[in-house]
C-alpha cells in the first residue's frame, strides 16, 4: 500500500484518483464527464480486492467536496466498510487497523450528509517556466555575492508547472557575473554533503520563484550546445537557486 498515514485521504491511488478528476475539472470538463473519465481510467482497480475500495472512497470524496454524494457511491462506501474490504493490508498490526476502522467511520459519517459548505469547481493557474532556454542569470545570494546559472531547458507540458532545467556555474563573487563568465561554461560540481562532484543541474519548479525573482537577472542569452545538459533527475524550487556555491565554498575553506 502506498500510505503515509491511516486517514482515508492518505494514500496515493486516493490522492491520484482526485488528482485526475481535478486536473480534468480545470480543464473545463464537466463534473459528471470527470467521474465518468475517473471511472474509464482507473476502472482496473475494480478487480484488485485492495484497490477497488479505495477508488470508491476517492469518488466519494470528489463528489461531497463539490457538491454532495449520489446514492450509488454513498451505498457502494457504505458496503465496503461494513464487509471491511480492502483491510488485508492493515491486519498485521491491530493498532493501524483500529485507526483505520475509525478513520472509515468518521468518513462515512462525513459524506452521508451534504457537504454544508462545497467548494468551487478548481480552476487552471497557468505557471509558465520563467525563463527561456540560454537565458544567462545573474543571481545575488542572502550573504550579498553573485553566482551565475544558465537555463538549459524549458518543460511548459504541465501549464501549472512550467519548469526551467537550470546549470549553476562556479562563479562566487561580489560583483554580478559578465557575459564573458557563461560563455566560459566552467560548470559548479557540488563538493558537499554526498553529492561527490555532481554538476548542479536541477529542474527548477515554479515553487519559490515569488520571493526569488528580485534577485534573479537575465544578463544575456546564448545559444545551447548539443554537449550541454538536457536531462536531471532532481527537482527543485527557485529559492534555492544558487545555494550549491555557497555550501561548496563552505565545504572547501573548511578543508583547508
Amino acid at each position: 500500500m502506498g500510505t503515509w498515514g491511516t486517514g482515508v485521504l492518505q494514500d496515493d491511488t486516493v490522492a491520484d484518483v482526485i488528482g485526475f478528476a481535478k486536473d480534468h475539472l480545470k480543464r473545463g470538463v464537466t463534473f459528471d464527464d470527470a467521474l465518468a473519465l475517473v471511472q474509464s481510467h482507473f476502472s482496473e482497480l475494480e478487480q484488485d480486492a485492495d484497490e477497488g475500495p479505495l477508488l470508491w472512497l476517492a469518488i466519494a470524496q470528489i463528489q461531497w467536496q463539490y457538491d454532495q454524494v449520489d446514492s450509488i457511491v454513498l451505498n457502494r462506501v457504505r458496503k465496503d466498510i461494513d464487509a471491511e474490504n480492502g483491510l488485508d493490508g492493515w491486519r498485521d498490526d491491530p493498532k493501524a487497523l483500529s485507526q483505520r476502522k475509525s478513520a472509515l467511520a468518521r468518513f462515512l459519517t462525513k459524506i452521508e450528509q451534504p457537504n454544508p459548505k462545497p467548494s468551487a469547481l478548481p480552476k487552471l493557474v497557468v505557471r509558465r517556466a520563467p525563463y527561456e532556454k540560454g537565458d544567462c542569470l545573474s543571481v545575488r545570494l542572502a550573504d550579498g555575492n553573485y553566482t551565475a546559472c544558465l537555463v538549459l531547458d524549458v518543460n511548459n507540458a504541465d501549464p501549472e508547472q512550467g519548469m526551467n532545467l537550470v546549470a549553476g556555474l562556479d562563479y562566487y563573487e561580489p560583483e554580478p557575473p559578465s557575459k564573458f563568465v557563461f560563455s566560459k561554461r566552467q560548470w559548479l560540481k557540488k563538493s558537499f554533503g554526498n553529492w561527490n562532484g555532481q554538476l548542479d543541474v536541477c529542474w527548477y519548479l515554479p515553487i519559490g520563484y515569488r520571493t526569488m525573482r528580485t534577485r534573479i537577472s537575465v544578463v544575456d542569452t546564448i545559444k545551447i550546445k548539443w554537449t550541454d545538459r538536457k536531462k536531471s533527475g532532481s527537482y527543485t524550487r527557485w529559492d534555492n537557486l544558487g545555494t550549491s556555491i555557497a555550501h561548496s565554498r563552505a565545504a572547501s575553506s573548511s578543508t583547508e
